[in-house]
């Protein structure tokens, strides 16, 4: 997600060509042993993960945010913008040989301020409406609780509602982003790079996942090499978005991301509103994974910021 800020003030910086990355923090390029893979993806893994929800928080964001207002579907259902109760998740998967790893960072537990004062600046803070977030659980009080050893951390993206748990993360903790997630220059990051620097914490691990095509393009990593976690990437949300595909026995799991906010988005097909980059590329990558599903041996979606899907009840 991301916010709504002043059209001319983005003009002038448009027009004088000011940009920046979404963090300064330096990200050091990952190679995977595993080659990019083709769909239909294995429909016998070698290994299984346990896979887990954990609900953060509730919240509120505008519906022209979350979802493309202009679009067709979305007129005729006579959608207008309001505040729309989302939630914001993580997810933990435990591998039987490498471990746990997340999939975003959850909240911290003493988000928005700490010892050195606000995480976030003044004007993300009211434009993200983050005086209406209601916390039911914190990232470092859910590791020591669980009693879990992170390996790793997954982000979708770095807009700052999926980074709000990173800095209390142990250092030495991988945190895994897409392609061009870091490195692409846009001038809205002018306005956010500072919180996201904060929210990441003192030297992030930042490690950017290569799969060995362009930036633009999306592809698919079998990240442990035994087809048991699939990296999705679904560039257009973020140059760098990631969605997830995690087989089970019962059924398999599609992590989206913010590629797809909501549920009825997922459902009726329409991609995300303002709160999206590049809409055209984020088509794109909504298109591939409503095809996955359509593919693959799904239970459930998980959109964005919303609740799950059964897929078996819709069939």
């Amino acid at each position: 997600m991301f916010f709504r800020t002043n059209l001319s003030v983005l003009i002038v910086f448009y027009i004088f060509g000011l940009s920046c990355q979404v963090t300064s923090h330096k990200v050091t390029p990952y190679v995977s042993n595993s080659s990019s893979e083709t769909l239909p993806l294995s429909p016998k893994p070698k290994s299984f993960v346990e896979f887990q929800t954990i609900k953060v928080a509730d919240w509120e964001a505008s519906l022209a945010g979350l979802l493309d207002l202009d679009d067709p579907k979305a007129k005729s259902a006579g959608l207008k913008d309001r505040l729309e109760p989302i939630a914001i998740y993580f997810y933990v998967i435990k591998h039987p040989k490498y471990g746990s790893f997340m999939i975003d960072s959850g909240m911290g537990e003493n988000f928005p301020k700490g010892e050195e004062g606000s995480r976030v600046s003044s004007i993300v803070e009211s434009q993200m409406h983050f005086d209406k977030l209601k916390v039911y659980e914190t990232t470092k009080a859910y590791l020591i609780k669980n009693k879990i050893d992170l390996k790793g951390v997954f982000f979708t993206h770095l807009h700052l509602d999926h980074t709000l748990g990173a800095y209390e993360i142990d250092r030495s903790v991988p945190f895994y982003v897409g392609p061009g997630e870091v490195t692409t220059r846009q001038f809205i990051n002018l306005f956010v790079q500072g919180s996201t620097n904060r929210l990441l914490g003192e030297n992030p691990n930042l490690v950017q996942l290569d799969f060995g095509k362009s930036e633009s393009e999306i592809a698919v990593l079998d990240f442990f090499g035994d087809q048991s976690f699939y990296v999705l990437s679904v560039p257009g949300h973020t140059p760098g978005s990631l969605a997830f595909y995690i087989p089970a026995k019962e059924g398999a799991h599609l992590v989206l991301g913010d590629t797809c906010h909501t549920g009825w988005g997922w459902n009726e097909n329409v991609t995300p509103g303002f709160f999206t980059t590049d809409r055209k590329l984020n088509r794109k990558s909504l298109d591939f994974l409503k095809g996955l599903g359509a593919k693959q041996n799904l239970k459930f979606v998980y959109p964005g910021h919303q609740e799950r899907i059964l897929i078996s009840e819709k069939k």
